[in-house]
């Protein structure tokens, strides 16, 4: 039998394509571990350099789709521009430069994956790549205990044993396990299928999630519970209903926040003092003054820390104690961040599109009533209230910042396909 060459080309592009595939889940997988401050001793430099062309890998594979995905929502592309320029203006140029190719990186990756996974797909992809990260968290604090190196997954905080599992702090692995168990109930709740599957990743996540001592990702946990009428609203069609219980949620969960997740602090201030949360409302007023001072654009991105404002805010507060490197500081609280960074300007453009993106997501949950289109709401509502006492996650060098980009894009495309389908949104 002869083979054309055009059937020979046709089972070279097959395979081709087949390989592509398999190196794309790959990279995928691994750019989500490192971008989760997954401590990889000795590797850690070398993966950060590699990922650079695993991101230009990715983008390469589908760079006509990615270019037009990215130019769907202004204000997040404008605010990407803000990032990179500030180098012009940055009070530390080499800093700015250093933590501006991170970001570049991360928001990259989540317009690939955008561009290349529907919002079902999206997703599932996301199901997966939490629920393997639950179990070699499981895998890597069961043989880390085994021989009798415990420290390498648990640490002592507080005098007080705390699961970090692969992961670089409490914090980390509690965030994770908080996104993968919101991710397994609502799958569970969502369809019958591999039940025992999504029960067991559950208990896993929720079991890690007790055991890191994570007492913000505890409460964001809980709070995604709260959210959970709003499945009911979306069927009554009361979209003014589900603004308000969602501004209600993002209040109460930033207030809920602040207060447990410095309780014990809060308890003894009460008896001697107003309580100023830790000592971070010294710290925000700083912060705010010296950002006043640059109100427009701001300081630079990733610059401040190491401006003599910046120094003197570390070296006046308890920060003096326990950093020894203003760079690595922050003002635990990711909008007065954002504000010392870019000003006035990038604190408005990130507003604008994430207060845009909010109200899409709500149109999309009582268009369609899915749980994907709830996950985003989920995902958008704890990462605005954790990040009023952490530092900056949704523009930063983590895969926070991934999944915020594609939950930006998906959602527009979304709403796209169903302008297409004649449904008035």
């Amino acid at each position: 039998m002869t083979i054309s060459p055009t059937g020979v080309s046709s089972k070279i592009n097959l395979k081709l394509n087949s390989l592509c595939k398999k190196l794309e889940i790959i990279t995928l997988f691994l750019m989500f571990l490192g971008f989760f401050d997954v401590n990889l001793f000795a590797l850690d430099a070398p993966f950060k350099n590699a990922s650079y062309g695993m991101v230009s890998f990715l983008i390469l594979l589908r760079w006509k789709r990615c270019i037009y995905v990215a130019t769907k929502d202004i204000p997040l592309l404008l605010l990407f521009g803000t990032v990179m320029f500030s180098y012009f203006w940055s009070a530390f140029p080499e800093d700015t430069l250093k933590v501006s190719k991170s970001f570049v990186r991360e928001t990259l990756f989540g317009v690939y994956l955008a561009a290349n996974y529907n919002h079902k797909d999206l997703v599932r992809l996301f199901l997966w790549m939490f629920g393997l990260a639950t179990i070699l968290n499981w895998l890597f604090c069961g043989f880390a205990i085994a021989i009798g190196q415990s420290s390498l997954a648990i640490s002592q905080t507080n005098s007080e044993d705390s699961w970090t599992g692969f992961l670089l702090h409490k914090q980390y692995l509690g965030r994770m396990m908080m996104h993968a168990a919101i991710l397994f109930l609502l799958s569970v709740l969502n369809d019958k299928k591999f039940h025992w599957f999504k029960w067991t990743g559950l208990s896993l996540s929720v079991s890690l999630l007790l055991l890191s001592k994570s007492k913000s990702s505890w409460i964001g946990f809980l709070l995604s519970l709260t959210l959970l009428p709003i499945l009911s609203f979306s069927g009554w069609h009361y979209k003014l209903r589900t603004i308000m219980y969602v501004i209600a949620v993002l209040i109460v969960g930033s207030i809920a926040v602040l207060v447990f997740g410095n309780f014990e602090t809060i308890v003894v201030d009460i008896l001697r003092k107003p309580p100023d949360f830790n000592g971070r409302f010294i710290i925000w007023q700083l912060a705010i003054e010296s950002g006043l001072k640059q109100l427009w654009l701001g300081y630079g991105y990733g610059a401040f820390w190491r401006t003599s404002e910046g120094e003197s805010i570390v070296n006046s507060t308890w920060a003096a104690l326990e950093h020894d490197n203003a760079k690595e500081f922050h003002a635990h609280n990711g909008f007065i961040d954002l504000f010392l960074q870019l000003g006035v300007v990038g604190l408005l453009l990130f507003m604008l599109s994430f207060v845009s993106t909010l109200i899409r997501v709500i149109n999309l949950i009582h268009l369609t009533r899915t749980i994907e289109s709830f996950w985003m709401l989920e995902f958008m509502v704890l990462a605005f209230v954790l990040q009023i006492s952490e530092t900056l996650t949704l523009i930063s060098h983590s895969t926070h910042c991934a999944i915020y980009v594609a939950i930006v894009y998906s959602s527009i495309l979304w709403k796209n396909q169903i302008r297409k389908e004649g449904v008035t949104i």
